[in-house]
């Protein structure tokens, strides 16, 4: 296993395994964080609306695991050009955005 791993890493580019694992952890940990968002929110508020802040921040999550599955494949090269960075960047800075702003209202909701 451990060959195979090393061959499709050196077949791809010149990256660390600790890179590929690393982001294969952050996208697990973000989607768990989502889970446990879930879950609190069905025991919680059931069949009432959450409010903006979870959603938002829900959302700003499942936008980050989605980042951080998009920079695997740019990390390997296996896609390539300004074009490309520049979604990608753009990708990243409107989730962390989601992100920041669904804390910001959950602050919000906590100081009323």
């Amino acid at each position: 296993m451990a060959g195979l791993l090393e061959y499709l890493l050196t077949d791809f580019g010149s990256i660390s395994r600790l890179l590929l694992e690393s982001s294969i952890i952050s996208v697990f940990g973000f989607l768990a964080s989502g889970i446990f968002i879930y879950l609190y929110y069905r025991k919680f508020y059931g069949v009432t609306e959450a409010p903006k802040g979870w959603k938002t921040f829900f959302i700003g999550l499942i936008l980050m695991s989605f980042y951080q599955m998009l920079k695997v494949p740019y990390t390997y090269r296996l896609i390539e050009g300004d074009i490309f960075l520049g979604l990608f960047l753009i990708f990243q800075l409107f989730a962390i955005g989601t992100l920041a702003y669904g804390l910001y209202l959950l602050k919000k909701e906590v100081e009323i």
